[in-house]
């Protein structure tokens, strides 16, 4: 394997309706997805396009992404929110909104109309996943390995959303790639699992993680009206930092890149959501936010190169490069 850096670059390309919605469901911002593509062809990238049901069965935005992945250029991959992929039978609640709360049969069949209108969109059969809202669970692996997919990115190493509409908890999980298994915790290696995780980029401005990790849950375990978190984010003692253009600036992005291949990590995954690409629809409120998103990704790839060499990988190419280096049991962080 070669000692560049493998870059990921995923979008979770989705419909414009932030908030999670199942009556007039739009995706106009995947026009969007063609001015990207052109800054992705100029800076050598192939992203992979994490896409959901309502994408894929609308017939100009299928069009849209079949034109910007046209002759290699990216990867259509799997990306499922619960509350608007049939079979619609559970009630339109926030717990249902993570698909790991929802019944295995349930989340089975979810899966099999997703992988059969990517399918049909397509022309091709997806083998790489992501959970809308991170909600992957045991019985979520178990249905993408009966599904054939082999590779997963939907853990967030360090993030905790059992407080958000009973989501998963990730802290613990590892930062490298490790294997899933439908018997164990996400977050726990399965020594002989079947399906690849390959995490999502979160991390901390300091190093050793193992260290800062817990420091933070201290402090976030105090008086609420100390504010501690805060305090920490903004004196510059310890920030928990996401490698997305729509969460992070972009020194802090680069300070999170060096720290985490300092920690061992062999990838790095940057990341983001499609209907930013649109203002007004997500994180981007403002043409002017928009631009700044585009200024970010350019200078990220490019102060980060300036660093270190690169290999600007899919997630599926990600994987088949690291499958024979995926230790048995990776470390938890």
């Amino acid at each position: 394997m070669s000692d560049n850096v493998m870059v990921i670059v995923s979008i979770d390309t989705e419909e414009d309706n932030w908030y999670r919605s199942r009556q007039d469901v739009t995706v106009k911002n995947i026009g969007e997805l063609r001015r990207l593509a052109a800054l992705f062809d100029r800076l050598g990238v192939r992203p992979t396009y994490f896409t959901t049901y309502q994408v894929a069965t609308d017939a100009r935005a299928a069009d849209v992404v079949r034109e910007v992945c046209s002759g290699g250029r990216g990867e259509v991959a799997a990306h499922l929110h619960p509350w608007n992929t049939p079979p619609l039978n559970e009630a339109f609640v926030p717990r249902n909104s993570m698909l790991k709360n929802l019944p295995a049969e349930l989340q089975l069949a979810k899966l099999q109309h997703l992988t059969a209108a990517l399918e049909e969109a397509f022309a091709l059969r997806p083998t790489v996943f992501r959970a809308g809202r991170y909600g992957i669970g045991r019985d979520t692996v178990a249905a993408l390995l009966r599904c054939g997919y082999r590779v997963d990115s939907s853990v967030a190493p360090f993030i905790n959303l059992e407080a958000v509409d009973d989501g998963p908890s990730f802290v613990g999980a590892p930062i490298v790639p490790y294997r899933l298994g439908p018997d164990r915790d996400v977050r726990q290696p399965a020594p002989n699992g079947e399906l690849l995780e390959i995490p999502m980029s979160y991390g901390y401005s300091r190093a050793p993680f193992s260290f800062w990790h817990p420091a933070r849950r201290l402090l976030e375990a105090g008086p609420r009206w100390l504010h501690l978190p805060g305090i920490a984010f903004r004196t510059g003692l310890v920030k928990r930092i996401a490698l997305s253009p729509e969460q992070s600036l972009t020194h802090d992005m680069l300070t999170l890149a060096r720290r985490l291949l300092e920690e061992g990590a062999r990838h790095l995954q940057l990341f983001w959501h499609s209907p930013s690409l649109t203002p007004g629809l997500a994180h981007c409120a403002t043409a002017a936010d928009v631009a700044r998103l585009y200024a970010s990704v350019e200078e990220f790839i490019e102060r980060l190169s300036q660093l270190t060499p690169l290999t600007f990988v899919t997630s599926s190419e990600a994987a088949a490069m690291l499958a024979d280096s995926v230790l048995p049991e990776a470390a938890a962080c």
